[in-house]
């Protein structure tokens, strides 16, 4: 068996996933990724299977991968976005991803962002870099009043530690069922039109489809009743760019932090960059090494069971 490694977070992290991933006696090749769909369609189809992240899977790189060995896609992560679904479905390629380990990781890095926001931490940590001694005045976190958008793991995950930490819980997510809404004990809000219009902080958890691109746009972010912070930890077509820039020009939005970006890596003099308002982190919201090695490990697993 032929196996192509592209992310670059399970070749990085040393763990019980190496280990497992080497015991199968597998030939492994790494690429680094994401990789671009010209890189991957010459050399797809010597391939039994791939453990992927964000790499660009389309439908000629599926059609190449079925006409030589490629029987699974193993995605490491839960966004399929990147993959054509309906090719693989149709070429009959298995597609598995790695729900349930990631979303303790990635709700803590939405409340890092948000005490890095309030508390000036991300200023602050340049200024004494810069040897000067600036105390910035910052905000509690505390009462304020959180709209989480999309409640599946990640979102019932930051509903309890936003919680504990005495923010005021609000939900949209017209998929949630009764009985996630009663478990909760989080008050869900029927659209999201109504949600931003009594929100301190908007919270983005759900997956990228037809339904959800530019979900985020500039009458949603006009209808809110006060000057929002957004934070996008799950991809950036979420929120509409046009828009989001134009709002952030205009000064109706408080801050937008996010963790996904429209293409990645950043480009250089990416727009965002020129506000002082916005903190970008280079996608990293789920590596840590107790989720690297959840997620590797059954990235490795979806592999074997399904080649």
């Amino acid at each position: 068996m032929r196996i192509l490694l592209t992310t670059t977070s399970f070749t990085d992290t040393p763990g019980k996933h190496q280990e497992k991933l080497k015991s199968l006696n597998y030939k492994i090749d790494i690429l680094r990724g994401p990789l671009k769909e010209e890189i991957l369609l010459p050399i797809i189809s010597n391939y039994d299977g791939i453990i992927c992240g964000d790499d660009e899977i389309t439908r000629k790189v599926i059609s190449n991968g079925k006409n030589g060995k490629l029987k699974v896609i193993s995605k490491y992560g839960i966004g399929l976005d990147k993959i054509d679904l309906k090719s693989a479905d149709e070429f009959g390629i298995k597609v598995c991803k790695t729900p349930g380990v990631n979303h303790i990781t990635v709700s803590e890095h939405i409340l890092a962002l948000l005490f890095s926001y309030y508390k000036n931490i991300h200023l602050e940590y340049n200024i004494t870099k810069d040897g000067k001694w600036e105390r910035l005045i910052g905000h509690e976190i505390y009462g304020k009043k959180i709209g989480i958008v999309g409640y599946g793991r990640i979102g019932h995950e930051l509903a309890q530690r936003s919680k504990a930490l005495g923010l005021i819980v609000k939900a949209y997510d017209p998929y949630a069922t009764n009985k996630s809404i009663i478990d909760s004990k989080v008050d869900f809000i029927k659209n999201i039109n109504e949600l931003v219009k009594d929100i301190d902080i908007l919270a983005l958890t759900l997956p990228l489809n037809e339904e959800t691109e530019g979900m985020i746009d500039e009458k949603i972010i006009n209808s809110a009743s006060k000057k929002m912070v957004i934070v996008n930890t799950s991809r950036a077509l979420i929120v509409n760019q046009k828009d989001l820039i134009k709002s952030l020009k205009a000064n109706k939005i408080k801050a937008y932090l996010t963790d996904v970006l429209e293409e990645e890596p950043m480009i250089q003099n990416h727009p965002l960059n020129q506000f002082k308002n916005v903190i970008i982190t280079p996608h990293i919201g789920s590596r840590t090494y107790e989720s690297v090695q959840r997620q590797g490990l059954m990235a490795v697993e979806n592999l074997i069971q399904n080649i």
